[in-house]
């Protein structure tokens, strides 16, 4: 019987060098590998930009496969925060709504896609001053709504709870 005699020093470099070997054919990321493009927000048609606010609180409705984010600007935050809001003069509140998709980097999650709708409650000196806009489609057009209707959806986003933050 013969025996083979393999150096000891090149099994063991061998044995450290194969684990990189396929860390080297990996691609560089594209921006769209890194950035969500569809769910990006145009703020040129909008009177303010919701995403240089910070997020009060986040939902998510399985039935209609939307996700949203309420933002607020600094007032607004302040307010959010303590035990009883009350929002002051001259807060404004945004809530973003996006249609979902499957994420194609993290089996079973969902990402944003295209944005569904983004609603504006700014608070004014007394509650009948308190306005809110709503912008939907792909082209962000302001909607027209019934009085009632705009009525309920501001009582909606000003009652939201802020998310418990640690």
């Amino acid at each position: 019987m013969t025996r083979h005699i393999f150096p000891r020093h090149i099994f063991l470099s061998t044995a450290l060098l194969l684990p990189l070997i396929p860390g080297c054919s990996h691609r560089t990321p594209t921006d769209s590998d890194l950035f969500n493009q569809p769910a990006a927000i145009s703020t040129s048609k909008l009177p303010f930009n919701p995403l240089s606010w910070r997020i009060i609180t986040t939902g998510i409705d399985s039935q209609q496969h939307t996700m949203s984010a309420l933002y607020g600007n600094d007032p607004a935050i302040a307010s959010a925060r303590s035990s009883r809001p009350t929002y002051p003069e001259g807060a404004v509140l945004s809530l973003v709504t996006w249609y979902q998709r499957e994420d194609p980097h993290w089996f079973g999650g969902r990402i944003p896609d295209k944005v569904q709708s983004i609603e504006f409650v700014t608070v004014g000196s007394k509650d009948p001053a308190t306005s809110y806009q709503r912008y939907e489609g792909p082209d962000l057009h302001q909607a027209a709504l019934q009085d009632s209707d705009a009525a309920a959806r501001k009582m909606i986003i000003l009652s939201q709870r802020a998310s418990v933050m640690p």
